[in-house]
């Protein structure tokens, strides 16, 4: 679990993390629960391209504010990954990070919980794969609370980011229900009914944005790139207009993937 010091949400998201689940100082900026590990960075999250630990870990996930231009109260979860050329908040172009979904499944739907159970007036939605960072080499997640100061620093809103950080990084159960996604805006209303109605898990999601610089090496990779693999789409098919549709089908039936629209 990464903590960027200069980022307000992140800090919330600690401090619930740490009393909600015990951790202790276990050396400068790195706090232990168990086996799990909460590091305190300098660096932004989206800019954070190594972590100085002394152990390979399995998975990284941020916790993050999220800022969007409605300024509406959100929960949201997402892998990290640049799917085209632009690399405008960290990462490198044209790379993908690594995705483990029965992580981002569970994430959601803790977020959900607890948005019932704490009575919280917040959205909650997967995002699509938008930033860094994606070089860490290991799956990296990102649970975000947004979109003010307001948001950032609320302490329940924090401890409902902070349980679905903790059940993703210590979930155990795997899904053969895996599943890409594509099409849709950059919240990912079809992709979040899937996990919750119809037990889908997801590895990258691709806005319909991802088309206006479709890459077909980049579908690939995000198959490549999901440890236990994945041989479905799933498709918002009102969500890609038709003929990067059809551009996105031929390539799905060269790699035997099968498709579910939505």
């Amino acid at each position: 679990m990464i903590a960027s010091k200069v980022d307000p949400a992140a800090q919330t998201i600690s401090a619930e993390l740490r009393r909600l689940k015990n951790f202790r100082e276990s050396s400068s900026d790195l706090f232990r629960s168990g086996e799990v590990y909460l590091k305190h960075v300098d660096t932004d999250g989206i800019y954070t391209d190594r972590v100085d630990v002394n152990f390979i870990p399995q998975v990284a996930i941020f916790a993050s504010r999220h800022r969007s231009e409605r300024n509406e109260p959100t929960l949201t979860v997402h892998w990290t990954g640049n799917p085209t050329p632009h690399a405008d908040f960290g990462g490198t172009p044209r790379s993908l990070s690594l995705t483990e979904p029965a992580r981002l499944r569970k994430a959601l739907l803790t977020l959900d919980a607890a948005r019932e159970r704490m009575k919280l007036n917040y959205a909650v939605t997967l995002e699509a794969t938008h930033h860094g960072p994606t070089e860490l080499g290991v799956p990296t997640l990102f649970v975000e609370v947004g979109s003010t100061e307001r948001e950032w620093n609320d302490k329940v809103a924090g401890a409902a980011a902070a349980e679905a950080i903790w059940e993703a990084a210590t979930v155990q159960e795997t899904n053969d229900k895996t599943a890409i996604g594509f099409g849709g805006g950059h919240y990912c209303n079809k992709q979040s009914q899937a996990v919750r109605q119809d037990g889908y898990a997801f590895g990258h999601i691709f806005s319909k944005y991802f088309f206006d610089d479709y890459d077909s090496s980049i579908v690939r990779m995000a198959y490549d790139r999901t440890i236990n693999g994945c041989k479905t789409a799933l498709i918002d098919w009102k969500g890609v207009r038709g003929p990067a549709r059809a551009r996105l089908l031929e390539d799905l039936k060269r790699m035997n993937v099968e498709v579910v629209k939505v």
